[in-house]
């Protein structure tokens, strides 16, 4: 091999070396750091106790209470709608009698903690703490006498309760709602 060449692979060699050395820098990777954001729940249940009245008078007052649990993790704002109906009992179900109407029903409801909007919502006045339930809503129902006349002998009473919640941050009434602000 001539002087040259050897002097060629000389540099060549160098150079390679040179570029392998100026690629070797101390370098690091960090661990990955995972978080987890568990989401709040807004979960209610409706508790309802009355005495079933199979000979109901006009005049009489039966007692029929409703309040409302909190089973979420989150505060929550409550409304119940309370929707009284006449009917009939037939082959075990029952079938509403649209002729009759329910003005001589008294709801007897908590008027210090509830609230009866015009919308036909009851609002309950406060916030609703996780684990916590209301006051009564509805204590009784009374069959109002002097409005009760022989058209609803062996009718049947139904009263529906709907209730529903949303969480009591953030303002989510005004959307889930559709109110600018809350009605008391």
């Amino acid at each position: 091999m001539n002087k040259k060449v050897k002097i060629g692979l000389a540099i060549l060699t160098l150079a390679a070396l040179l570029a392998v050395g100026t690629w070797a820098w101390f370098t690091a990777t960090a661990e990955p750091v995972i978080n987890q954001f568990t989401a709040g729940t807004v979960k209610i249940a409706i508790n309802d106790v009355y005495d079933e009245e199979l000979n109901w008078n006009p005049g009489d007052t039966t007692k029929k209470e409703v309040s409302i649990k909190n089973e979420g993790t989150k505060c929550a704002y409550v409304r119940v709608k309370l929707i009284p109906t006449w009917g009939d009992k037939v082959n075990g179900d029952f079938v509403a009698d649209a002729g009759l109407p329910t003005t001589n029903v008294a709801l007897n409801w908590n008027t210090t903690d509830w609230m009866l909007h015009t919308d036909g919502y009851y609002y309950y006045k406060s916030t609703l703490p996780a684990g916590e339930e209301t006051p009564l809503l509805l204590e009784s129902v009374t069959l109002v006498g002097s409005s009760t006349g022989n058209e609803y002998q062996g009718k049947v009473l139904r009263i529906e309760v709907q209730a529903d919640a949303v969480q009591c941050t953030n303002d989510a009434y005004k959307s889930v709602w559709g109110m600018d602000n809350l009605p008391w």
